[in-house]
């Protein structure tokens, strides 16, 4: 019989690259530390909570944070030391669940419904966050729900070294007097416009009857964050989640940082072209399209979304990526991006309906801009061309 209920635990690392280095060296446990670039332009990638009690936070410029806290330690970035760790965190992690999906190198979800009839969960938590200290140095908050958004939400709520249960009865207590801005999905593109609309907590978008103007600001996710605002969210934990199958793509490094939006979205438009070309060629459609974003210190994201219908449309597989993009922007420089599609049928097999009262919005004037560009590119080079982006 399937059970009625789940228990999902977020297990998040607090100030991860910190943490690396003070587990290294003892010696900058008391003191405030920060891990990323010591030159004017360079970033702070995170601080420990020493630091940030002077105000020093991840994504801040370390001339400001030494500005904050003068006696600041600035560390650069080690990578290695902390895939070592993240490699500890995870094996120890398997050890109470065989159904594990990475979040990222820091965070991870755990499945702990079969555990969790045998123990009580908060007694599984507690001995986690208990060996991964004790053991490894290393420093967690989890939350314990029955979905993902909800764990990772109550992960969030307690650091560090804190656990939190969030249960559906609890929701408007617990989470919904917090700001818009601290929902999982929210991008800093969109809780800005959220606010101009008056919405300021989760709470505030639970209960918000306009839904023109929601969905002006949500597009067509305002079903989805509603949803999860409530409580509800029916993903299950899917240890392949981002494992890559046969895909096409193309990433790109570039050599100096990338620090504003309108330029990050203007690279995206180019690989998604790209892939989209090679997607043609090699005349198939995709139905999942994915997002790989690297920062300057090495951390990176991989964020996917599957369609309900195959695509080979430029406008399909860029709206998707914007879509990822902004609802997963970092604070950091970025200094890789990439875009790939996956899920491939040929296209010969692909029979999508179309709507008769729309079909002739498939060549809109865009799609049409798009092929005189092809062509004039194909015959005079690639990059002869370039359609722009509007700036808001």
């Amino acid at each position: 019989m399937e059970k009625k209920y789940r228990i999902i635990f977020h297990v998040d690392l607090n100030a991860f690259f910190a943490t690396c280095e003070m587990a290294e060296d003892e010696k900058l446990v008391n003191i405030p530390l920060g891990v990323g670039g010591s030159k004017e332009r360079g970033v702070l990638t995170t601080a420990n909570y020493v630091a940030r009690k002077f105000g020093v936070k991840s994504g801040m410029n370390s001339i400001e944070a030494k500005r904050l806290c003068p006696n600041i330690l600035i560390l650069p970035v080690n990578f290695d030391l902390y895939r070592k760790y993240s490699e500890i965190f995870f094996n120890l992690l398997s050890e109470y669940s065989d159904v594990i999906e990475k979040g990222s190198i820091d965070e991870g979800y755990l499945d702990m419904t079969d555990l969790s009839e045998e123990v009580h969960p908060l007694e599984i938590a507690e001995e986690i966050q208990k060996r991964l200290y004790q053991e490894h140095k290393l420093p967690v908050s989890i939350g314990i729900a029955p979905n993902m958004f909800l764990a990772k939400m109550a992960s969030d709520i307690l650091k560090p070294l804190g656990i939190t249960v969030l249960r559906k009865r609890d929701i408007e207590k617990i989470l919904w007097p917090l700001p818009i801005e601290d929902m999982f999905g929210i991008g800093k593109k969109t809780y800005p416009n959220l606010k101009l609309i008056g919405i300021n907590t989760i709470g505030d978008l639970v209960n918000y009857t306009d839904e023109k103007k929601l969905k002006l600001v949500l597009g067509n996710r305002v079903k989805e964050f509603i949803d999860k605002a409530n409580g509800f969210d029916d993903r299950v934990v899917d240890p392949n989640r981002y494992v890559e199958f046969k895909s096409i793509g193309n990433s790109q490094t570039y050599s100096t940082d990338i620090y504003e939006y309108q330029d990050t979205l203007s690279k995206f438009v180019n690989l998604s072209k790209k892939v989209v070309g090679r997607l043609k060629n090699d005349e198939s459609v995709a139905k999942t399209i994915n997002i790989q974003i690297r920062y300057n210190d090495f951390s990176q994201i991989n964020r996917s979304k599957t369609l309900e219908f195959y695509t080979d449309n430029f406008f399909e597989v860029y709206q998707v990526v914007e879509e990822l993009f902004d609802a997963n922007q970092g604070d950091l420089p970025i200094r890789l991006l990439g875009v790939s599609v996956s899920n491939l049928k040929p296209n010969s097999a692909n029979f999508r309906q179309i709507n008769i009262f729309t079909a002739n919005k498939t060549s809109s004037k865009e799609e049409k801009v798009i092929h005189i560009l092809d062509n004039i590119n194909e015959i005079y080079g690639s990059k002869i061309i370039k359609k722009g982006i509007k700036k808001s």
